[in-house]
């Protein structure tokens, strides 16, 4: 822990070591700052590990490209991918994606296409001979031959080690239960141990960020929005690429191991597994061997959807030594928020000299 004296010369403390607290550790200590991570449990254990870790455009609405945040994305992506020294189980294999109707799978290729992105319309035939492991296909379906997806948990804990290696310290293990302030300044949070102090305390803690702020009179909106993670035990690899269809959306996250993400219904309060029940069915009975699959696990997790749905980046206002950090979908954008996140204190730094 760090001790109480000097605060400026103290670490920056990040809170949180999911995907965006492991990035945003990683290139602040990458640009030789000192880095102190807080984690209430281990890297990657909460809505990161839970995550579907979709790396690429095909289900998202083309307009969602229109922000340059986003757009930047895949190119920062690609660096984190060749930066990092430990695998991050990345499969890019491609995506398959089809609507209720052929109009509307026909449309969504159309509105990608327009603005250059790598979106094709490919037939029945075509659909079979990457999927050969579905038992029936529909007439027409998008193709984003350049998607994948990568194991959540492998690449935040890559993530981190990386920012181990440039100097950073990690603390697993220790809740942050507030933010301390001097005056209008944030200088460290509290936990049950006792103070640590930090010359700037970065907020990455996903839905926990609201509390924290406002326990430094800072009102942050980040909305709740959970999701099903469904993990699937198969004989082999039963799908090659992404598959996301009106009754699933699947991936192998290994050879051995099938996940599922599926929406959690308003006011849902029961097990998770009841709304792994219609994917298994839709799984075994679509799927050649689909009948040999079997539930691992269902979990719901809470993601992080700032309010405005643009990523929330940035220094609190009202108050100093505090940044706020949370965006979704936080995968595909970790270098995006590392960059920037870095960038962003580069220029603080110059503006105090």
């Amino acid at each position: 822990m760090t001790e109480p004296n000097g605060r400026n010369d103290s670490p920056i403390l990040v809170i949180g070591a999911g995907v965006v607290g492991a990035s945003i550790a990683y290139h602040l200590a990458r640009v030789g700052l000192r880095v102190t991570v807080l984690e209430h449990g281990s890297v990657a254990g909460g809505v990161t590990g839970n995550s579907f870790a979709w790396v690429g455009l095909s289900k998202s609405a083309a307009e969602t490209y229109s922000d340059p945040f986003r757009q930047g994305a895949a190119v920062e992506f690609d660096r984190l991918e060749r930066e990092l020294a430990e695998p991050i189980g990345l499969r890019r294999r491609g995506a398959i994606t089809w609507e209720e109707t052929e109009a509307e799978t026909r449309a969504f290729v159309d509105t990608h296409r327009a603005l250059g992105h790598p979106v094709d319309l490919i037939g029945k035939e075509e659909i079979l001979a990457r999927e050969p492991g579905l038992r029936r296909a529909p007439v027409v379906a998008a193709s984003a031959p350049d998607d994948g997806g990568v194991d959540p948990v492998a690449f935040a804990r890559s993530l981190m080690r990386g920012a181990e290696e440039y100097g950073a310290t990690v603390h697993s293990g220790v809740s942050a239960l507030g933010v301390l302030t001097e005056g209008a300044r944030v200088c460290g949070v509290v936990t049950a141990d006792g103070p640590v102090y930090g010359s700037t305390t970065v907020l990455a803690a996903g839905t926990a960020i609201p509390e924290l702020a406002a326990s430094a009179g800072v009102d942050v909106e980040v909305d709740d929005s959970p999701c099903c993670l469904i993990r699937f035990s198969t004989p082999h690899p039963l799908v090659n690429g992404i598959l996301s269809t009106p009754d699933f959306e699947i991936r192998q996250l290994d050879d051995t191991t099938l996940i599922a993400a599926e929406d959690v219904p308003v006011g849902f309060s029961g097990d998770a597994r009841e709304l792994a029940e219609p994917t298994l069915q839709a799984v075994r009975s679509q799927l050649v061997d689909g009948d040999h699959v079997e539930l691992i696990e269902a979990v719901v997790a809470d993601r992080p959807i700032p309010r405005g749905a643009r990523p929330l980046l940035g220094f609190a206002e009202g108050v100093s030594g505090l940044y706020l950090a949370a965006a979704h979908p936080a995968i595909i954008l970790a270098g995006a928020i590392g960059a920037h996140v870095a960038g962003d204190f580069a220029r603080a730094s110059s503006l105090d000299c």
